[in-house]
């Protein structure tokens, strides 16, 4: 009886954080990036995940992809995700990511954490900025679904689910519109022209993947520490919020060199970056099976098209009042309250004040650590 009771929450879990990524794969495609190699890294991630055990699965997140396409040349952007990947992929090998982690402490990571709730809760003001109906009933439908479930051990999961569908619901059925995605495409980004081909058992469909050349030169560098340094923030805030909300821990070395083997083959074929999120599967039954599901789910769904033609049907602010949640309920509070009860408060403070102010979480880490063993001198400790 246990099985059925969880399979339902376990399946809304996987529905749930596929609508959720949608929005950012389709981002990543107004950005230039090819949308069919990305169902190689969902594989890849998926099959990481079911050999190491990971709780996080790995997913397209709109500040990578937006860091990776700083430059509108694809070429470069493409090169900057290879070098990055196999720069984690050496760190993460010897145990540098967990290393660092370590070296930073509680106070610092919490700190962090609590940084990058505020910038998650943020994000969805600047979605009510571009589209106040959608974003205002997805916030007051979360709210309002964590409050009626907040017993329940799949409340992230009914949360998610409920607010992303009922705000879809209205954009699509009440207000009668539908996403233009030809409008979000930037004026002079670079394209990979990519046919509309999605029959995969057809010659034409294949011919699609065309190996892009990877090359170094100093915008390529510096674009690959970017990802680098963005990335080790986002595996150890992301991995620890949802490994957190799970009720588990996680391996921050494996995750990194999952996340980094994940993007090689996306990447080599013009596909986005893709990387470590704060997943509703966290929350469901059988967290690790919920993750591992979700990426193989969504990789299928890339390569055979599905995922692409749902695009005019899913507004980007409907995950507005998922993310609201996460960010205040779920991540900000309770890790607020895990630096006020450290040995070291401020350098924690400190850590969650640069993160939000930066949005970057590797650079909140640093301002911490900077605190911590230099603040005595200038008297903050």
């Amino acid at each position: 009886m246990d099985f059925f009771r969880n399979l339902g929450p376990f399946i809304l879990a996987v529905v749930a954080v596929i609508i959720n990524g949608v929005p950012q794969l389709l981002y990543a495609q107004a950005r230039g990036f090819a949308l069919k190699p990305a169902g190689f890294a969902y594989l890849v991630g998926g099959l990481g995940n079911l050999i190491t055990g990971s709780v996080t699965p790995i997913s397209a997140q709109a500040e990578t992809i937006t860091v990776a396409s700083v430059k509108k040349n694809i070429r470069d952007n493409v090169s900057s995700i290879v070098l990055a990947a196999l720069l984690m992929f050496i760190l993460a090998a010897f145990g540098g990511v967990s290393k660092i982690s370590d070296f930073a402490g509680v106070a610092i990571i919490s700190g962090m954490m609590s940084g990058v709730g505020l910038i998650l809760a943020s994000v969805s003001l600047e979605m009510f900025t571009q589209e106040k109906r959608t974003t205002l009933v997805s916030i007051v439908t979360a709210i309002a679904a964590y409050a009626i479930f907040n017993n329940s051990p799949n409340k992230v999961v009914w949360t998610i689910f409920i607010s992303v569908v009922v705000a879809t619901a209205d954009f699509l059925f009440l207000q009668k519109r539908r996403v233009d995605i030809s409008a979000s495409i930037e004026e002079g980004r670079e394209q990979l022209q990519m046919s509309s081909e999605w029959r995969f058992w057809k010659k034409e469909y294949w011919e699609d993947f065309k190996l892009i050349k990877p090359r170094i030169n100093v915008t390529v560098i510096l674009g690959a520490l970017s990802l680098v340094m963005l990335n080790i923030g986002a595996n150890i805030s992301f991995g620890g919020i949802t490994a957190s909300i799970a009720g588990t821990s996680q391996n921050f070395d494996h995750l990194s060199i999952i996340n980094s083997l994940a993007d090689l083959p996306s990447a080599l074929f013009g596909g986005p970056p893709i990387e470590a999120i704060i997943s509703g599967t966290a929350g469901a039954p059988w967290p690790v099976a919920c993750g591992i599901v979700f990426m193989f789910a969504t990789g299928i769904l890339i390569l055979v098209g599905v995922i692409g033609r749902l695009g005019k049907y899913l507004p980007s602010q409907s995950i507005a009042g998922f993310l609201v949640v996460i960010g205040f309920a779920l991540t900000f509070a309770p890790n607020l309250s895990a630096v006020a009860g450290s040995d070291n408060p401020m350098s924690g403070y400190i850590a969650l004040g640069v993160t939000a102010w930066s949005k970057n979480p590797f650079l909140g880490m640093v301002a911490g650590i900077a605190v911590r063993y230099f603040g005595s001198y200038i008297g903050l400790v």
